[in-house]
């Protein structure tokens, strides 16, 4: 028992020196494509349908590399999740609506590579919290007044109620490929998905109503290998 745990330690040792040479970190920049969908229950309005729509993804990142095959990559991202509500009514089938939700998103992934020195592979997989910046609305709605026009255009700045649930948090996955353009110099494309395990709204006193973003992410990046 004494000798099997005596090469357990050393074993563990071995890694763990193995893993410090290893070690490097780099930093960088991204910016990219984003295309948001909004999943709702019918609890609420069912009158009304939700499609996707794009935005941008724009942010720095951090990698912590513990060894060729593994490290953890910390991303801090201001991200556009769009979507679109459309009324089904016959009556109000022009009236629509645009949300263009800015969120500050705190990815943190493991990141398992393969590949070659100058050409490598990765699969991304962690979870990640976020907090609702801001709401841009555009669209058309229907006038409640007789003098107007029946529908209106309007854009303008949301605010925040009661009803919105601002801090969220999901699981994030995907795929990447990174070219070392020289030793301290790399290139990066990821393509991610975010899936909200939060609802946005919190629904209203008598009624659940969740609502969930999900979000696909295409980004290149610029790091730096320190």
């Amino acid at each position: 028992m004494k000798k099997h745990f005596i090469r357990a330690i050393v074993l563990v040792l071995l890694c763990w020196t193995t893993m410090e040479a290893n070690a490097q970190w780099a930093v960088g920049i991204k910016g990219g494509w984003t295309r948001t969908s909004a999943d709702r229950t019918n609890l609420g309005r069912i009158d009304e349908s939700y499609s996707p729509l794009n935005g941008h993804d724009i942010g720095i990142q951090a990698h912590y590399s513990f060894a060729d095959w593994i490290a953890l990559r910390v991303g801090v991202d201001y991200m556009r999740r769009s979507h679109r509500m459309d009324r089904n009514l016959p009556f109000a089938s022009k009236a629509f609506t645009e949300y263009r939700n800015d969120y500050l998103m705190l990815p943190v992934m493991a990141d398992f590579s393969f590949g070659g020195n100058t050409l490598r592979g990765h699969l991304l997989c962690g979870g990640y919290g976020g907090y609702w910046l801001k709401t841009n609305v555009k669209g058309k709605s229907i006038s409640t007044t007789i003098t107007d026009d029946y529908f209106h255009n309007f854009d303008e700045n949301r605010a925040f109620t009661s009803e919105d649930q601002r801090l969220t948090a999901g699981l994030v996955g995907g795929a990447g490929l990174t070219v070392e353009a020289s030793d301290h110099i790399g290139v990066n494309i990821d393509a991610l998905y975010y899936y909200d395990l939060v609802s946005y709204n919190k629904g209203y006193a008598h009624l659940s109503d969740p609502r969930y973003l999900s979000t696909f992410s295409l980004s290149l990046g610029v790091y730096y290998k320190f």
